[in-house]
């Protein structure tokens, strides 16, 4: 039996990166999010800032080819490392679909996070500390790039419950309560961590 392993896909502002930090002490796992970006740059030879830009804009949105295009080697690179990070124990994942570069994984357990949108333009405000005109712009901008990669990548439709274990919103309960039902829904699984 092996670990294991989340994958956290979620809408800009809805809490998913806090939810993958709180799984990570909850759990005594590591959570991998931008550490992947620094490995990645380390590889490629490119900057963190650079690695990060050209994740969700660059290519073709359809130059979806069994699910890696053979033209981006930063997006193989990444699969690599995040192939590389799942077999050494249990571990999460925020994005850069994990959940489909880890489909061959036993005991992956793939999460999306949602939430309405004035409470992820409200998060995304508060958080950042910027206006709200700002924040509506960035994560319209974001889902749109988030949802681009991933069809790009996997063929798939991002956000689509079937794609996932457990899609669940954090409008109404909040990310601590979010990562309390995601961890319960993790020890009702049996899978060992």
């Amino acid at each position: 039996m092996s670990d294991l392993i989340i994958t956290i896909g979620r809408e800009n502002g809805s809490g998913g990166r806090e939810i993958g930090r709180i799984l990570s002490q909850m759990l005594s796992i590591p959570c991998y999010d931008r550490e992947i970006i620094e490995v990645t740059a380390d590889r490629t030879g490119l900057t963190a800032d650079k690695v990060e830009e050209k994740e969700e804009s660059d290519g073709n949105p359809h130059a979806f080819f069994w699910g890696i295009p053979p033209s981006n080697p930063m997006f193989i690179t990444q699969s690599e490392i995040i192939r590389d990070l799942a077999s050494n124990g249990p571990c999460i994942f925020i994005g850069r679909c994990a959940d489909f570069v880890l489909r061959d994984f036993d005991n992956v357990v793939k999460i999306f996070v949602h939430a309405p949108f004035p409470d992820r333009v409200k998060r995304l405000s508060s958080r950042n500390n910027i206006p709200c005109e700002d924040a509506e712009k960035r994560i319209t901008t974001k889902d749109y790039e988030r949802a681009g990669y991933y069809k790009r990548y996997t063929g798939m439709t991002w956000g689509y419950a079937p794609n996932y274990d457990l899609s669940i919103d954090t409008g109404r309960i909040g990310v601590q309560n979010a990562a309390n039902i995601i961890s319960e829904y993790i020890r009702m699984t049996g899978i060992r961590f």
